[in-house]
């Protein structure tokens, strides 16, 4: 379906509960993955998104995104769905207003509180319908990359063992996994009275909670101090091991969506400067990997 040429006799068609309703549609020029529209129904407003045609290649599964966001939706920690409708994965959710954004709210603001208890509500919540894998997501992400023959950072070559010998080290804390977001960026968090909900479901799954807590210190840009604070408002007390694993988490985390972001580059249509998103996040991977805290990381979650 060409989510650009959504019109209101195709959606009144495709969810006949609005026919005969007043139906506007606006599309909203935000996000960088998928379509997104709101429409109004009457007097009510709905987030309405559509796949983009890359969506497939992306490993993106909507069938997933809908069962896990309907899960979140259920205990309100994430908009409520409305409607899903296959096979054209249309995902229709409560429109909720951001206000103010939740970057332009919390620089420089710290640790939110609310927003960590969101997550734990998340990982307490039942199993979502898949398990997730960012290192198996990565290396996906770098076959499909040289195979299209993509311009990738010349030191992927170089780090290729050290990422392989990371990926093993963090699958043996793979045994109890929990629902995870595992994309918690700024753009996925929204503000509304308040009350703090995450967006966005397309690469949730279950997984280690380490990872959320690892995605969320490096997309928020926190600093060391920030991130032991993490740890402790989550755990209760700061744990070692748990505080190793979430810095490990967080160079896969930086390592895959950077092969993400340079895919991106090649195959998207959005504008949207998806070399720099790429390039910043795998600068930050390797200062980590370099760094004379990656080998002391290493032995405390293996201890």
């Amino acid at each position: 379906m060409k989510g650009k040429k959504l019109s209101i006799e195709m959606i009144t068609k495709l969810i006949p509960s609005w026919k005969g309703k007043s139906v506007n549609i606006q599309s909203i020029n935000k996000g960088i993955t998928n379509i997104n529209f709101k429409v109004f129904v009457d007097e009510n407003a709905y987030f309405l998104t559509v796949p983009d045609s890359n969506s497939q290649l992306l490993n993106i599964d909507f069938s997933n995104k809908y069962y896990n966001n309907k899960i979140c939706g259920g205990i309100g920690i994430s908009p409520r769905v409305i409607n899903f409708i296959e096979p054209e994965n249309i995902l229709v959710t409560d429109f909720i207003v951001s206000n103010p954004p939740y970057l332009k709210l919390n620089q420089n603001a710290g640790i939110n509180i609310q927003l960590i208890k969101i997550i734990k509500a998340l990982h307490s919540t039942k199993p979502f319908l898949k398990n997730f894998n960012m290192f198996k997501l990565f290396k996906y992400y770098l076959q499909l990359s040289k195979r299209r023959k993509i311009e990738l950072p010349k030191s992927i070559d170089k780090y290729s063992k050290t990422i392989d010998n990371l990926g093993k080290i963090l699958a043996l804390h793979r045994n109890h996994l929990v629902p995870c977001h595992n994309d918690i960026v700024p753009e996925n968090i929204i503000n509304s009275h308040h009350q703090i909900y995450l967006v966005d479901f397309d690469y949730s799954g279950n997984n280690d909670f380490c990872f959320d807590l690892g995605n969320l210190s490096v997309e928020m840009g926190y600093n060391e101090n920030q991130v032991n604070q993490l740890v402790k408002y989550y755990c209760g007390t700061i744990q070692e091991k748990t505080l190793s694993r979430v810095f490990l988490q967080s160079i896969i985390s930086d390592i895959g969506w950077s092969l993400w972001g340079y895919l991106q580059s090649r195959i998207s249509s959005l504008d949207y400067d998806f070399k720099k998103y790429a390039s910043n996040r795998w600068e930050r991977a390797v200062n980590k990997l370099e760094s004379k805290d990656y080998k002391l990381w290493l032995a405390c979650t293996n201890n």
